[in-house]
């Protein structure tokens, strides 16, 4: 019986996933599970919401009396609560979003303090170069941060070193599988900076935008977040333990928007911090970036940056422009907001609007990382003693956020 409600579990989000590519999306981030799963569920017909809700009735109900351990059962539950509400969504009922981000992610929603930006802004003024209006001075920081390799081979050649650097620390700390790996590679005529997709078998592909300068200072939170310890160094970890260890079929499938999606950004927001304290990423980029390629930082505090950047992200800020959309402010106004917080240009801010406007979905996803950050930060240093205990947990067992909050 458990093989086969597994199996049924497995379909079901494949048939989701359907829906969603048939509107140019995706539900499921990564899929390592049996080719020819995958294969039958493509030659199907693609099935109605209301149908789909009803067979994920019939699993929840099944559930019940299948022989699976408390916490495995509850994650599965919480997993299929999600899946039914973006159903229902897809199926045109009209849901507020606190109950969407509450049914789907698992966690509570709320607004985000500005407190916790405000003081992001105070580090920004005290490291900034020059004086005056803080977004000038910001971009004045970014402008420094922009390059542009002579060739491709230079550009691939100190990314692998990044990459090998952040993969050496991180294994300071956690065992990786020997086999693990990443496959770079550069694109162009993409809409995105870079991706990162788990194939399984502990290899990532990394896709890298030649279109798109080099930014410096957002090169160490993209590695850690993507790479070590965050997305590839957790799908890494899960395949080993979940999957080949303790041969847990439905981790075969990565489904964004659930709860495992909040534990799993809540990661990678983290990652940075788990390997680098303040004083030695600044000692590290100095070194390894600032004086390297010779950008003057000689009239600023990097360290304050970087302290800043960790409150100020476009990511931390963006569930309260959610809400804001959400309760009808107008698209102005929710600019005005981003910027007076983060900084960023009107490109990058007319884009993250641009995003949150373009689906109810996306105004969900985006409480997954000040939320999944704030929710495994408190998780790990509450209890200082058992921080690697605890990290190790996450990164290799079936966690979900209300799990972890309840038992802190």
């Amino acid at each position: 019986m458990q093989n086969t409600w597994l199996t049924n579990y497995v379909k079901l989000t494949l048939r989701v996933d359907k829906l969603f590519i048939k509107n140019n999306g995706y539900y499921i981030d990564a899929y390592i599970g049996p080719k020819e799963l995958k294969e039958e569920i493509s030659k199907e017909k693609i099935k109605k919401p209301i149908e789909l809700i009803k067979e994920l009735d019939q699993l929840l109900t099944s559930l019940k009396e299948v022989d699976f351990k408390k916490t495995r059962k509850k994650y599965l539950k919480k997993q299929l609560i999600a899946i039914k509400t973006i159903l229902r969504i897809i199926n045109g009922e009209d849901i507020i979003l606190k109950d969407e981000v509450e049914l789907i992610l698992d966690i509570e929603y709320s607004w985000v303090e500005e407190s916790s930006f405000e003081k992001g802004l105070q580090y920004f003024k005290e490291g900034l170069p020059k004086k005056g209006e803080l977004t000038k001075r910001y971009e004045e920081w970014i402008t420094r941060n922009m390059y542009n390799f002579k060739c491709s081979k230079k550009k691939r050649e100190y990314l692998e070193y990044i990459i090998k650097e952040m993969a050496n620390l991180s294994k300071k700390t956690l065992k990786l599988p020997e086999k693990e790996n990443i496959n770079l590679n550069f694109v162009s005529n993409k809409h995105y900076g870079a991706s990162t997709r788990y194939l399984g078998n502990y290899i990532s592909l990394v896709e890298i935008n030649e279109d798109i300068p080099f930014n410096f200072f957002q090169l160490l939170p993209l590695i850690t977040h993507e790479l070590y310890p965050g997305h590839h160094t957790e799908f890494c970890l899960k395949e080993e333990h979940l999957i080949n260890k303790r041969k847990y079929f439905e981790n075969n499938i990565f489904l964004l928007n659930s709860p495992q999606l909040v534990i799993s950004e809540g990661l990678g927001e983290v990652a940075f911090d788990i390997i680098f304290t303040l004083q030695e990423a600044t000692e590290w980029m100095e070194q390894n970036i600032y004086k390297k390629f010779n950008i003057n930082t000689d009239d600023l505090d990097l360290k304050s940056i970087i302290k800043a950047s960790r409150y100020n992200s476009l990511d931390q800020i963006s569930s309260n422009a959610a809400i804001m959309l959400d309760q009808g402010y107008s698209k102005d106004m929710v600019k005005k907001y981003i910027k007076k917080y983060s900084l960023q240009n009107d490109v990058m801010i007319d884009h993250i609007v641009k995003n949150l406007n373009s689906s109810e979905f996306k105004k969900i996803y985006s409480f997954t990382y000040y939320h999944g950050k704030k929710i495994i930060s408190d998780y790990l240093y509450k209890a200082k003693d058992k921080k690697l205990e605890r990290l190790n947990y996450l990164l290799k067992s079936q966690v979900y956020p209300s799990l972890i909050t309840n038992n802190n």
